[in-house]
């Protein structure tokens, strides 16, 4: 299934052109070698990319690839220096050179035979006789496998179609067995079900090493070159025929997929890479909507609430993501999705719909980016910034991210399946351990409580759940009122060294115990302060404004501690599970969130929450670090 989808992607909106030419590969080139048109030398140019090293130089420029193993085998129009000018350095063999720069020179002479009106094939054919071929610069540094491409009266030869025709009959020869007359193995190609088709012996092109992650070579898509390797002990591709334009098609779309970014969702210093698209050349916001950046989230989710964007995908259409990796030059083909495209882009819309969360000092709930929950998963570093630090990067090994993290939270949200407890705990330890709890990780946590395997019970909500009388919750939401009284009832200049929150948060989220006795000895002691700020009766009107708003404050407080201990049945206990401790966690948060949206929107302007932390920047700050 995963090979008959790939050979029949087609990219959104594409028509053909170059980079459709067949077995071919953009690739810096280092050296450019000049004709005229009657095949003398005019000159051999180094081909330097702007702002770089001449060691690291080279122009990208789309030449013929077919993969190649240790035989020889020449390219067309553009190759190895062995191969084009026979240059042989110190790591190389003079003999085998000699033989790939001779077996160059016969493939362009059959380029001429096959092709007699073609000048630039003469032109190449007619410089080979002369052999005056130019020696190895003395001021450049060089090696036989640098890559050059031939050019003719300012025309290079990979521009010239009849080098592409040749080229593809000549890799369809080399990779099913046959011969120039056309003779080898045909037969039932099982990807396209067409009979008496000339079938592969190995399949014609790898993939580069750099779009597969942990790829120590070029990988192959499917290989059994091992008689250990098939079902049936025997050798290439006898025991799974495919035939030479499904094998080219099926490595070109996935190199294709897996070079263009709207296609793909990787990650620095993951194990694996998911690959994405849609059937009959269509294309998918919903699903894209995965790694955009909040504010868009936030602006597609409004537009489906209200009605002003309605997703109307074909039934026909298929959705198709494959998730992979590299092992050696092998490709590992970790999960193969493939879905009804309505039936995905619904799955997405839910996995919004659990993990969006009412972030502090937002008004409405938010989304974020698999990259951002990704993200917020590492080390928290404080320094002296508005935001007060930042998370290490992706790509850092310090990071302390699981390594799979971003596939699991992928597949969860394309299939709509469950997510592994163990990520409960490590969210957990960060936030005890950095202190930082914040509007991605809380929802992070948020939806992998709602997909828990073993829940039970409602879900956590996107807001305060003034319903929800699970004791960890409402000990959290106790946390956050104690904290935020304590705040109150301090000015900024009084507040402590080490506060309600940076004392006891850490231990309370395992134990909460200490901290809430702890809490409720000194809830007296602040309530008496603002009992005392709202007896001043001064005859200054702000100072009876805040008389008043120290009274309505104190009342608040009040009211809300009584509520909250009235709801607790039964004394404080420790919380064992990682499951309880995020519900503190998201307790204390949602608390929080709740207090400042009320003081932000006049509700409850008495209660004091300028100096309590914001997410407003969350939304806004990073892009996806590719």
């Amino acid at each position: 299934m995963l090979l008959r989808h790939l050979v029949e992607f087609r990219r959104p909106n594409d028509a053909d052109g170059e980079d459709s030419r067949p077995y071919s590969r953009i690739r810096n080139v280092r050296w450019q070698l000049n004709l005229n048109s009657e095949g003398q030398l005019r000159r051999l140019v180094p081909l330097r990319a702007s702002g770089e090293r001449p060691t690291k130089t080279g122009l990208p420029i789309l030449v013929p690839n077919a993969g190649r193993t240790s035989g020889i085998a020449p390219a067309l129009g553009a190759d190895d220096a062995q191969y084009v000018l026979g240059w042989a350095d110190d790591k190389a063999k003079p003999e085998r050179v000699a033989q790939a720069h001779e077996s160059f020179v016969d493939l362009s002479r059959r380029w001429l035979r096959e092709h007699p009106d073609d000048t630039t094939a003469r032109a190449l054919v007619a410089f080979y006789d002369r052999r005056e071929l130019p020696q190895p610069p003395d001021d450049e540094k060089w090696s036989s496998r640098d890559l050059v491409v031939i050019s003719v009266g300012g025309r290079r030869a990979t521009e010239q179609d009849t080098l592409w025709t040749l080229w593809e009959a000549v890799v369809q020869e080399r990779k099913s067995g046959a011969s120039a007359d056309g003779s080898g193995q045909r037969g039932l190609c099982l990807v396209c079900g067409q009979p008496d088709q000339p079938l592969l012996d190995r399949i014609p092109q790898s993939l580069p090493k750099a779009l597969v992650p942990r790829a120590d070579q070029e990988v192959a898509l499917l290989s059994a070159n091992k008689r250990i390797h098939t079902y049936d002990f025997n050798e290439g591709l006898a025991g799974s025929p495919i035939c030479v334009s499904c094998g080219q098609a099926a490595v070109a779309n996935l190199s294709a997929i897996l070079s263009e970014q709207r296609f793909t969702f990787t990650y620095p210093r993951q194990r694996t890479r998911l690959a994405w698209w849609v059937s009959n050349g269509a294309n998918s916001e919903t699903i894209a909507m995965l790694d955009r950046k909040p504010e868009e989230i936030s602006e597609y989710l409004h537009s489906l609430v209200t009605g002003r964007k309605r997703r109307r995908p074909d039934d026909r259409l298929t959705f198709c993501s494959a998730t992979l990796s590299g092992n050696v030059a092998r490709l590992v083909v970790h999960h193969w999705l493939e879905m009804p495209l309505t039936k995905a882009e619904d799955n997405v819309d839910a996995w919004f719909n659990d993990h969006q969360i009412l972030a502090r000092g937002q008004e409405v709930p938010n989304a974020y980016p698999i990259w951002m929950l990704v993200r917020c998963s590492g080390q928290w570093l404080p320094d002296k910034s508005e935001r007060g630090g930042r998370y290490i990067e992706l790509w850092d090994k310090a990071a302390d991210r699981p390594d799979d993290l971003a596939q699991l939270l992928l597949h969860s949200g394309l299939r709509g399946g469950t997510l592994p407890p163990h990520l409960l705990a490590h969210a957990v330890r960060r936030i005890r351990t950095d202190l930082r709890i914040d509007g991605p990780r809380a929802a992070l946590l948020r939806v992998v409580l709602t997909r828990h395997p073993q829940r039970t019970g409602r879900g956590p909500t996107a807001v305060l759940d003034e319903e929800q009388d699970n004791p960890a919750y409402l000990y959290g939401r106790l946390f956050a009122v104690l904290e935020s009284l304590q705040r109150t009832a301090y000015r900024q200049s009084e507040q402590p060294n080490a506060t309600f929150f940076h004392r006891y948060f850490a231990g309370a989220v395992a134990n909460p115990r200490i901290a809430l006795v702890q809490g409720c000895q000194l809830y007296p002691a602040w309530l008496k302060k603002l009992d005392s700020a709202a007896g001043d009766d001064s005859s200054n009107p702000i100072s009876r404004q805040n008389a008043e708003r120290a009274g309505r404050a104190a009342g608040r407080y009040r009211a809300r501690v009584r509520e909250l201990k009235d709801r607790l049945t039964g004394p404080v206990a420790p919380l064992h599970d990682t499951e309880s401790q995020s519900w503190f966690i998201l307790g204390y948060f949602h608390q929080q969130a709740h207090d400042i949206r009320m003081a932000k929107t006049g509700k409850a302007p008495e209660i004091q929450t300028d100096d309590l932390p914001t997410d407003e920047h969350d939304t806004n700050e990073g892009n996806h670090e590719q």
